[in-house]
C-alpha cells in the first residue's frame, strides 16, 4: 500500500501559473532517435498498455496539481515520461468517449455519441465488424486484452469485446452495473463469473441513524471489483510476456459510488473535517465521503504501481509503452463527491456532462523508456480519437478505415514534425444538446440546441482565459462564423443519437380542456425529496414536472397517473410535454392512455403508442370518448431507464352537456 499523504503531500505544489505553463519548450528542443533507426537491429514490436480512469478530473493527480490525493505511481510515470497539458477526452460521458478511443472517430462521426441505455443489461452496441483498435492490433500480430468497464454492448450483443477485436475480456459489460464496486457477477469472455457479494442497489439512501454501528456496512461485500481487475491484468501480462500484447485497462475508478476497502480508507480517515453522506444526491451513502473518494484514487494508483513493478520484474519495462488518461472530466456535486474541496478540474470551468474544458480536458501521461524523454511536458493539442492512428504508427500497421485522428507519435518521441489538427470537434445530445470546437487558441461552444436550434456560439481564448470566463463572440464575429461552419460540416446525422430534436409538429385546433377542477387521484411513484410531484403534470406550469422516484428504490414500469377532471368530457386526444429543463431522464417512450367514469376500472386503453425524445408537445388523437377520469400509463422510458416524467399533460375535447 502506498503511504498516506503527509501534511505537505507528496504531490508537488504548483501555482496557477505553473499549473498551466508546463515546459513545452524543453520538449520541443530535445529531439530523440526515430522509432526504428536504419542501422538498428529490428526487434519485436513494443507492448502497449493503455489505462483509462473513469471520471477522473484534469487536476486529480499530483503531477497535475492535486494537493489532497496521493498518487505516487502516476507521478512517477510522469517523471519517467511525458505529461500532456492539452489532451481531450472523446466526450463528456462514458460510452461515447470509449467509442472515440476504440474507433478513432470523434462524436460527429462515431456510432456511439451518448450513453445509449437499453432496457436489458448493457448499452447500445457497436455494430458488427466495426474497425477498432483491437482488430487493428490483432492484424499487427498483437494479443489483445480488455479489462474493466466496457459500455459498448451487453451480453450476447454485437458489441461484446470478444466480437470487437479483443482476445481476452474481463469486467463489467454494462455501465449501470459498474456503479456498484461489489457486484454479484462480472463477465469473462462471454461467461458470467458469479461473485459472493450481497445484492443491493447502487442508488439508495441510508435508513436509520448515520452513526449506528454497522449502518454503512451493508454497502460492501467480499469481492471488490477493482481488486479482481488488477489481478486479471497482471495475469494477462504474465501469460503474454513472450509476445507483443495490447492491454486496454479501463478501470471503473473513481466513478461513483464511493466504495473502497478499509485498508485504503485508513490512509485518509480523520484527515479532514467531513460529515457522513446519506445518499440524498444519488449513488450510495458513505460515512466519510472525502476520505473515501481520495482512498479510491490512491488505491487505483497503487494498482498501477503493481503493474509497473511487474513490467520491471519481467524485464518488459523498456519494451512497453504505457499510457494513462481519463474518459471525461470530474463529476459534479452528486454521490458524496465534493468538487470544491478536491478542485478536481483545477482552473477549468465545467465538469462531466458539459463541453466546457472541465468536462473534456483530461490528463494524459505516457512512458516508453528509450523513446520518450523522461520528465517532459507536451502542449500539443490532441484527443482520444488520435490514439488509434498513434498506435497504428507504433505497430507498423495502417488503420482499417479513415479516422478523424492524427498520430501524435512525433510528440511522444520529441520530434519537431508533428502534424496539427485544424480543429477538434465534439457534440453531446443530452443536457439540452451542445457542440464544441477547439481551433488553435479558440474554443467555440453552443448549448441548449434542443430549445434553440441555432443557439448563439460562445467564444473563448484558451491561451489567455483557460477558465472560459470571458465570452469574446461579439469581438470576433469572423472566428464565430468559421466555427459555425465547422459545427455544420464536421458531423453526419446519427440515427440513434440525433443532436437536434425533430421540429415541433403542427398541432390540431381542437379545444383544450380547462384544468381548474382537475385533481390527482393517484400516482404510483413520485420524487418527493426534490418536489417533482404527481400534480405537477397538470399544474399549468411548463417549468415544473412530475418525475417518478429516483433516489433509493426505483420502481420499474409501468408507471400510472390517474386524474379526476371534475366533470365528464368528450375527449378526442391529449398532448404530452416532457420535462423542459436540461435533463431528459424520464421522457416516456411507450404509453397507454385511458378514459372512463370509474378511476379503478378504466377498461381498455383508448390510445397506445410511443413518443420521441423532444422538448416540445407531442399530440395523440383518438376516437371521441366520454368520461370523467383519465389515466396515462408509462410502459418504458426513452433510454430504457425505470423512470417517467411529465411537464404538462393537456387534454383535447369538450364538456358533456
Amino acid at each position: 500500500m502506498s503511504e498516506p499523504p503527509s501534511a505537505s503531500g507528496t504531490a508537488p505544489r504548483q501555482s496557477r501559473r505553473q499549473f498551466m505553463k508546463g515546459a513545452g519548450a524543453a520538449a520541443a528542443a530535445l529531439a530523440l532517435p526515430r522509432l526504428v533507426a536504419a542501422n538498428e537491429k529490428k526487434t519485436r514490436k513494443p507492448n502497449i498498455i493503455f489505462i483509462m480512469a473513469d471520471d477522473l478530473g484534469y487536476a486529480e493527480l499530483g503531477c497535475y496539481g492535486q494537493r489532497k490525493i496521493c498518487t505516487p505511481s502516476l507521478d512517477r510515470l510522469a517523471d519517467e515520461g511525458v505529461r500532456f497539458t492539452q489532451f481531450y477526452s472523446g466526450s463528456t460521458v462514458c460510452a461515447p468517449s470509449r467509442c472515440c478511443l476504440l474507433t478513432g472517430k470523434h462524436t460527429g462521426h462515431a456510432h456511439i455519441r451518448d450513453n445509449g441505455e437499453l432496457p436489458t443489461e448493457g448499452q447500445r452496441p457497436l455494430p458488427p465488424d466495426t474497425p477498432t483498435i483491437g482488430r487493428m492490433l490483432q492484424r499487427a500480430g498483437y494479443t489483445t486484452g480488455a479489462i474493466g468497464k466496457w459500455g459498448l454492448g451487453g451480453p450476447g450483443s454485437t458489441g461484446e469485446p470478444n466480437r470487437q477485436g479483443f482476445d481476452h475480456w474481463f469486467g463489467y459489460l454494462c455501465q449501470r452495473q459498474a456503479h456498484n464496486y461489489y457486484p454479484t457477477y462480472l463477465w469473462r469472455n462471454g461467461q458470467k463469473v458469479p461473485l459472493d457479494n450481497p445484492t443491493f442497489s447502487a442508488h439508495q439512501r441510508l435508513d436509520g441513524v448515520p452513526d449506528a454501528p454497522g449502518g454503512f456496512d451493508r454497502f460492501r461485500g467480499s469481492y471488490y471489483a477493482p481488486d479482481l481487475m488488477i489481478s486479471e491484468a497482471l495475469k494477462f501480462v504474465r501469460e503474454n510476456q513472450k509476445r507483443p500484447f495490447f492491454l486496454y485497462y479501463a478501470t471503473i475508478v473513481p466513478h461513483l459510488a464511493i466504495q473502497v476497502p478499509d485498508d485504503s480508507l485508513a490512509d485518509y480517515r480523520g484527515k479532514w473535517p467531513e460529515a457522513p453522506y446519506l445518499g440524498d444526491r444519488g449513488y450510495l451513502p458513505h460515512p466519510t465521503p472525502r476520505a473515501g473518494y481520495a482512498a479510491m484514487v490512491t488505491r487505483m494508483d497503487r494498482d498501477i504501481g503493481r503493474l509497473l513493478t511487474l513490467l520491471e520484474e519481467l524485464g518488459l519495462a523498456d519494451d512497453t509503452l504505457i499510457a494513462f488518461t481519463s474518459d471525461n472530466g470530474a463529476t459534479f456535486d452528486i454521490g458524496g463527491y465534493d468538487p470544491e474541496f478536491f478542485e478536481g478540474t483545477g482552473p477549468l470551468r465545467g465538469h462531466k456532462t458539459n463541453l466546457y474544458e472541465g468536462g473534456i480536458r483530461v490528463p494524459l501521461i505516457a512512458r516508453w523508456p528509450g523513446h520518450i524523454r523522461p520528465g517532459t511536458t507536451a502542449t500539443h493539442v490532441a484527443a482520444l480519437w488520435d490514439v488509434l492512428p498513434t498506435l497504428a504508427e507504433i505497430a507498423g500497421v495502417k488503420p482499417q478505415s479513415d479516422t478523424d485522428g492524427v498520430s501524435f507519435l512525433p510528440t511522444l518521441l520529441g520530434q519537431p514534425e508533428q502534424e496539427q489538427h485544424s480543429y477538434l470537434y465534439w457534440e453531446f445530445r443530452s443536457g439540452g444538446g451542445s457542440q464544441a470546437v477547439r481551433m488553435g487558441r479558440w474554443k467555440g461552444l453552443r448549448r441548449n440546441l434542443a430549445r434553440q436550434h441555432n443557439a448563439p456560439i460562445e467564444l473563448y481564448d484558451l491561451e489567455a482565459d483557460v477558465g472560459e470566463t470571458k465570452n469574446l463572440a461579439g469581438q470576433h464575429p469572423e472566428i464565430v462564423r468559421k466555427i459555425a461552419r465547422i459545427m455544420k460540416s464536421a458531423r453526419t446525422e446519427s440515427e440513434h443519437f440525433p443532436l437536434l430534436p425533430p421540429s415541433p409538429p403542427v398541432l390540431s385546433d381542437l379545444p383544450t380542456i380547462p384544468k381548474d377542477n382537475w385533481r390527482l387521484v393517484r400516482v404510483d411513484s413520485e420524487s418527493r425529496f426534490n418536489d417533482k410531484l404527481g400534480h405537477m403534470a397538470f399544474d399549468g406550469d411548463e417549468s415544473t414536472h412530475w418525475h417518478t422516484q429516483w433516489k433509493g428504490a426505483q420502481p420499474d414500469h409501468p408507471h400510472e397517473l390517474v386524474i379526476d377532471l371534475g366533470r365528464r368530457y368528450k375527449i378526442e386526444g391529449f398532448r404530452y410535454l416532457p420535462r423542459t429543463d436540461g435533463g431528459v431522464n424520464g421522457t416516456i417512450r411507450e404509453f397507454e392512455f385511458f378514459v372512463g367514469d370509474d378511476p379503478d376500472r378504466l377498461g381498455r386503453p383508448v390510445a397506445a403508442g410511443s413518443f420521441v425524445s423532444a422538448k416540445h408537445e407531442q399530440e395523440i388523437l383518438f376516437a371521441r370518448t366520454a368520461g370523467r377520469y383519465v389515466s396515462i400509463r408509462s410502459l418504458s422510458e426513452i433510454h430504457g431507464k425505470p423512470f417517467a416524467c411529465i411537464a404538462e399533460l393537456t387534454l383535447l375535447g369538450k364538456q358533456v352537456r
